[in-house]
């Protein structure tokens, strides 16, 4: 178990299956809940960076295509990147808080001067109360500057700003034995000191729901790249209701992944 009342900077990260519906739309009641959420926690003093999926998605609906070529997802991205952070402003406003919008690429990030101006900006927003609402630049992201999945995009930024633990939210209750969807005998693995190299053997590496980039091995991935340097980390189910406030109590269901005892 990790205590999210003992830690003050607090990354969350929402992938595209949990703010759309099955018809691949955007979920705003699921995107209002977890705004109160995330409200609650910054009510309790807590400083949040919060990066979310779902520009391509939502530039898709509103475009009435589905993108296949990269050019129709760069120009899905560009609209829908719009539309998300317009809702997240919305349902942020009500609840007394202010968002920034922050898009980035691999290289901003590899390269150490940028990497500083990144985190420059990353601390004065925090400090001022604001919320970073932070993305992947799909409309210009190649392969060479691109993140794999907005797990990796996550881990980044939590190494970057130096938090206390990263939540990923996804659309299962943590990590399983194996897999839940395959096997019905799956055992969640509540707490994880190690990730050990045969556990991402046969994780799959593409989102089942088809909506995000990222599978499972890239949110363990994700984890074994923070938990070598003492950062915790939290997969948990997106979908369940008052999971964020759930976790804060200490009574969810979550793989807890820490180096602690």
């Amino acid at each position: 178990m990790i205590d999210l009342k003992s830690k003050q900077r607090i990354a969350i990260k929402i992938g595209s299956n949990i703010l759309t519906d099955d018809r691949r739309q955007l979920d705003l009641n699921q995107l209002r809940h977890l705004v109160n959420q995330i409200s609650f926690l910054r009510d309790e003093g807590k400083e949040i960076i919060l990066v979310t999926s779902g520009a391509i998605v939502c530039g898709a609906e509103a475009l009435g295509i589905h993108p296949q070529t990269i050019e129709e997802k760069q120009a899905s991205a560009a609209v829908g990147q719009v539309i998300l952070m317009d809702n997240y402003q919305l349902f942020f406003e009500k609840t007394g808080y202010k968002v920034a919008q922050i898009l980035l690429t691999r290289d901003a990030l590899e390269d150490k001067q940028r990497a500083q101006f990144a985190q420059d900006t990353f601390s004065t927003l925090l400090g001022l109360g604001v919320i970073p609402v932070v993305n992947e630049n799909d409309t210009v992201a190649v392969d060479e500057i691109k993140f794999s999945d907005n797990d990796t995009l996550s881990a980044m930024v939590s190494l970057l700003v130096n938090v206390d633990v990263l939540i990923i939210l996804t659309d299962i209750d943590g990590v399983f034995d194996k897999d839940p969807n395959a096997y019905p005998d799956a055992t969640l693995l509540k707490t994880l000191h190690q990730i050990p190299p045969t556990m991402l053997e046969g994780m799959s590496s593409s989102s089942p729901s088809g909506k995000g980039r990222g599978g499972m091995r890239s949110k363990v991935e994700a984890a074994q790249r923070l938990l070598e340097t003492g950062i915790d980390v939290i997969i948990a189910n997106g979908r369940r209701t008052n999971i964020l406030l759930d976790l804060y109590a200490g009574n969810a269901t979550a793989t807890f992944c820490t180096k602690g005892v």
